[in-house]
């Protein structure tokens, strides 16, 4: 999500990542990383489907947003290689800050690992292993999962219309993402990447292992459907 200032309003910038502050204690499950944006600019380019101009209300304050699944790329030994990757952000509030020099985060392999995210950690885990495939498919539904990311990650409840993570734009997205706050799976996991000052962004590789191409949309929608073969990856069973 980018908040849509008149300088970046034509470029569609999403924030997500904020820069890690060695301040902010990490788990001893973290890791240091890399972020970038690898697609010229725009961090919608390479998603797959683009993304939705909305606005939202964050304590109070209407902001114009740009909401849908970022492609970013990721590092996990200083910049030698570099990892595609699909993501939402989890912090209406704050900006991606992806442009230019690559920014650091830490990346921690369970979200319910996090001090930030403990309490909303299975609420944020099983609706990203319920709708994550299905958020690709389409521009409304990528924000509308973006939108139903920031509302529990962000609020205390399910109800986009009050509380501290507002939807104001009404429609197609509005619906879908009331949609996604419906049913989910009943366990999950799934890791992060913190950066104190920017958006924290989820990751469904927290062990940052290199595969030997580039990911794409069809190889995230088998991982996260390869629930099994992910553990046997090595990452942690039910988070929440």
């Amino acid at each position: 999500m980018v908040e849509l200032s008149p300088a970046l309003r034509s470029l569609a910038i999403v924030a997500v990542f904020g820069v890690a502050a060695l301040a902010a204690a990490p788990d001893a499950s973290a890791s240091p990383v890399l972020v970038r944006d690898g697609n010229g600019g725009n961090v919608f380019n390479g998603n797959g489907v683009g993304s939705v101009n909305l606005t939202i209300n964050v304590a109070g304050a209407n902001k114009g947003v740009a909401a849908g699944p970022f492609a970013l790329q990721y590092s996990t030994n200083g910049g030698s290689s570099w990892l595609d990757l699909l993501t939402y952000c989890l912090e209406p509030d704050e900006t991606l800050n992806v442009g230019g020099t690559p920014t650091a985060g830490n990346m921690v392999a369970s979200v319910s690992a996090t001090p930030e995210y403990a309490a909303k950690a299975g609420d944020i885990a099983r609706l990203y292993r319920t709708y994550f495939a299905d958020s690709l498919t389409t521009a409304t539904k990528g924000a509308a999962f973006q939108v139903a990311m920031w509302e529990v990650a962000y609020d205390t409840g399910k109800n986009l219309a009050a509380g501290a993570f507002r939807l104001v734009t009404t429609g197609a997205v509005a619906t879908q993402a009331a949609a996604y706050l419906g049913g989910w799976m009943p366990s999950g996991d799934v890791g992060v990447i913190l950066r104190v000052g920017n958006q924290d962004l989820l990751v469904d590789n927290p062990g940052g292992v290199p595969v030997p191409e580039p990911v794409s949309l069809a190889l995230f929608g088998l991982g996260l459907a390869g629930l099994g073969l992910a553990r046997a990856r090595g990452r942690r069973p039910n988070a929440a």
